[in-house]
């Protein structure tokens, strides 16, 4: 798979640091719709994630091209 290469090497994923200080950029968008809301640019090693084999979608993989959700539903956990 032409993805393949963006695997990472489980022995140092498991002790590295979620975000290095120099790798987390912070902005403020200052815009009606998303008043209140702060939102952190990180570099991504890859936004492209495999869709696990049990899973009934119609494809094997997605992009994500952010974390999270600006919806904010009681019910959900996001």
């Amino acid at each position: 798979m032409r993805w393949d290469h963006l695997a990472e090497n489980p022995a140092t994923a498991r002790d590295a640091a979620l975000f290095g200080a120099d790798m987390v950029t912070s902005r403020t968008f200052d815009t009606p719709e998303f008043r209140g809301m702060t939102f952190h640019e990180v570099r991504a090693r890859t936004i492209v994630n495999r869709v696990p084999g049990a899973s009934r979608m119609p494809f094997e993989w997605t992009v994500n091209p952010y974390r999270g959700c600006t919806h904010a539903c009681l019910y959900c956990t996001a």
